[in-house]
């Protein structure tokens, strides 16, 4: 059986209705290499949701974190258009379904992330050092809303492209939700994971030394800890 593979995509929602809990956007977009080399080619979705999709045997899930046991809802609208694998789907009124919709409301979620297994690709040499994989046809499990750019393989992949002001950005929204006080024990253990991640890289890069934001005070950890009661 071939792996499960996944990939992680900037969230782009057409819209959110947090009151009735529906979510229009994207889970994967076309014609774009990401970190691996990888381009999803439009049309390799379209046997999986025929055959597994809302209107076949309705087996592609919409996942919070990939984890299998904690389905958000039913994916009402699961299609290809010129940008991606658009999807429409209503949020269960469960406590980490809650969670997303908040973390969606605030800007948190940034990120989707698809689970798969590659059933046709083509190698492709685009230049004399690099080399992309189209990826023709897959099948389609599922897509997750992930509060951070990672994947079970690869933790953090998505901080790869971020600059520090991008991180320093992200820890400061990270803190403001979390003073919200109004998400799971869980979610902000993941929240609380992403800020230890992201002081650390900034740390690591010199650049930072002079930064006086939020992420770069040694405060920071101590007063998140207290806000989460550690």
């Amino acid at each position: 059986m071939k792996e499960i593979q996944y990939k992680n995509y900037n969230a782009s929602i057409s819209d959110l209705d947090v009151k009735n809990g529906v979510i229009t956007g994207y889970f994967s977009e076309f014609g774009s290499p990401d970190y691996d080399g990888d381009i999803m080619e439009r049309g390799c979705f379209k046997k999986s949701i025929a055959e597994r999709g809302p209107n076949g045997k309705n087996e592609i899930k919409f996942l919070w974190q990939h984890d299998s046991w904690k389905p958000l809802g039913p994916i009402q609208v699961l299609k290809e258009d010129s940008k991606g694998l658009y999807f429409e789907a209503k949020i269960s009124d469960t406590t980490y379904g809650l969670d997303a919709l908040k973390l969606y409301r605030d800007g948190v979620i940034n990120q989707h992330s698809i689970g798969f297994q590659t059933i046709k690709s083509i190698e492709e040499q685009i230049s004399e050092d690099k080399e992309v994989t189209r990826i023709t046809e897959v099948k389609l499990w599922e897509g997750s809303a992930v509060t951070w750019g990672a994947n079970p393989n690869t933790p953090f992949n998505g901080f790869k492209g971020m600059g520090i002001k991008e991180k320093e950005d992200r820890i400061k929204l990270l803190v403001k939700t979390i003073r919200g006080g109004d998400l799971t024990d869980e979610t902000y253990s993941l929240i609380e994971y992403e800020i230890l991640k992201l002081t650390s890289s900034v740390n690591e890069t010199k650049e930072a030394v002079n930064s006086t934001s939020i992420e770069t005070n040694p405060n920071t950890i101590s007063e998140f800890r207290k806000l989460l009661n550690l």
